[in-house]
Parts: structure tokens; C-alpha cells; sequence
């Protein structure tokens, strides 16, 4: 599944692949207080069938508020709830200070590689 989201600072489009336990979430451009809002409904739908493993890549985020890092730290603590949760790849530049400044970058299970996320979820 793929879709675009107009946000405050641009759009944000959103790819879904699902296998039988995990999603992945393949993320390109900014991520507001708008497109922020699609990314938890997104998980919520996800949890709503039972699937808990959720690796999202940011590879391709170009700006990241503090929504945008306040919703994906609510999705991980939802999924851990559920033993299950959220990894990020790719994450990198603008997006990575953010995390950094938030001081909350420790919380997350980070990899560069989409593959090495995979292995052992």
C-alpha cells in the first residue's frame, strides 16, 4: 500500500509491506503534527490485526519535528506493551539531531541496514 500525506512543511508519503508477523514502513519526506498523525493510525491499524513488529526506515525522511519523534516513541511503547516492537533504519541527518537533542535516540533499536533489522525480530 502506498499514500501521500500533505503535512504543514511538505508531504510525506508512506509505504506499507506487510509480511506474516512484520510491517515495514518505508517513510520519504517530512514528518509534522499532520503526516505524524497518519504514522500512529497506521500502527494502530497494525495492532489492531495483531501484528507487533514494525520496522519503519527513515532513509528518506528529510525534516522531523518533535511530533513526528513524540508519535513514533508512543507506537514503540505501544508495541512493547504487546511484546512486540518498533525498529528504525536508515536513520540519518536532520532526523538523527532530532533524536539526539531529544536525548531519546538510546530508546530505539537503530540499523542501517533494512535486512539487519529484520534478522532476529
Amino acid at each position: 500500500m502506498k499514500k501521500k500525506v500533505l503535512g504543514l512543511v511538505g508531504t510525506l508519503e508512506i509505504e506499507i509491506r506487510e509480511s506474516e508477523d512484520t510491517v515495514l514502513m518505508r517513510l520519504s519526506g517530512e514528518i509534522d503534527v499532520y503526516t505524524s498523525e497518519e504514522i500512529e493510525k497506521i500502527v494502530t491499524a497494525c495492532i489492531d490485526t495483531g501484528k507487533y513488529k514494525i520496522i519503519v526506515d527513515l532513509s528518506n525522511v528529510t525534516y522531523l519535528d518533535s511530533s513526528g519523534l513524540s508519535a513514533l516513541i508512543n507506537c514503540k511503547i505501544r508495541l512493547s506493551k504487546r511484546q512486540g516492537g518498533l525498529r528504525l533504519v536508515g536513520l540519518k541527518n536532520k532526523a538523527k539531531e532530532v533524536f539526539e537533542l531529544a536525548g531519546v535516540i538510546t530508546l530505539f533499536d537503530r540499523f542501517d541496514k533494512l535486512d539487519d533489522a529484520i534478522a532476529g525480530f
